[in-house]
């Protein structure tokens, strides 16, 4: 029973001191590891996703991105390097975005009035396209009041409507909508062209004003278009009453 205490004593003294064994190692192997980098002149600290704390030349490419010191051969810090603050580059890249914009306005119009005529060249197409749409629509409406009014008077006549008549109103009614459809998607096209080229204007004023010395702070009164685009009124989307102004088949 003595022997056994003895031995369990033994080999907890020998684990004991295989554990501090280990802590030393472990501080020596970092002390020559630092030792090593301040020798080379440069020795830089970071942690890794565990925490720990390394030291090296660099930083490893995957914690680039991470807080980093820069240490002189003395171990005190002569240099921290930060993330980048996401919201930070965001501006920035806007900035520089903006500057572009600016330089590309200002090289492209000499005054406010060229870019309303390049406001009304750009929406040239799209009216002419509008109007074409209008007179298409309207010939559909036709087509669908005939076809409408002649179902009506069979309806009064309590004679059946044929499927082929009920399909054709179905087909000039989706034709109507979607003709209709169209046109709203133009207009929508329209006004970003005017709003896009009506803030164009007012960054084109403002920078003037900058750089004749007004100052950013300076009023931007809007310019008079001389060939200003009417805008264009759209008739509502509704099927004729039954039998109006028709004629029958």
């Amino acid at each position: 029973m003595v022997k056994l205490q003895t031995n369990i004593i033994d080999y907890s003294i020998n684990h004991t001191k295989n554990g501090l064994t280990i802590l030393v190692l472990l501080l020596l192997a970092h002390l020559l590891t630092f030792s090593h980098h301040a020798s080379a002149g440069k020795i830089v600290k970071w942690k890794d996703d565990q925490g720990v704390t390394h030291y090296g030349d660099r930083v490893p490419t995957q914690y680039a991105n991470r807080e980093s010191s820069e240490l002189n051969k003395q171990g005190v810090m002569v240099k921290q390097h930060k993330p980048a603050n996401p919201q930070a580059q965001a501006v920035d890249i806007a900035k520089v975005e903006q500057d572009k914009k600016d330089k590309a306005l200002l090289n492209t119009f000499t005054n406010a009035e060229e870019i309303d005529l390049a406001r009304d060249r750009n929406l040239q197409l799209d009216l002419v396209a509008v109007e074409g749409l209008q007179v298409q629509k309207k010939t559909s409406l036709k087509r669908l009041a005939t076809s409408q009014s002649y179902a009506d008077s069979l309806a009064k006549k309590k004679k059946p409507v044929p499927a082929d008549l009920n399909a054709e109103i179905k087909a000039n009614q989706a034709e109507v909508d979607k003709q209709e459809q169209q046109i709203s998607e133009r207009k929508v096209i329209m006004e970003n062209t005017r709003k896009r080229f009506d803030d164009d204007k007012a960054r084109f004023i403002m920078l003037k004003n900058i750089a004749s010395g007004g100052g950013a702070t300076a009023e931007v009164k809007p310019l008079v278009s001389p060939a200003t685009v009417a805008p264009i009124t759209s008739e509502p989307v509704k099927a004729p009453a039954n039998g109006a102004n028709a004629s029958k088949r």
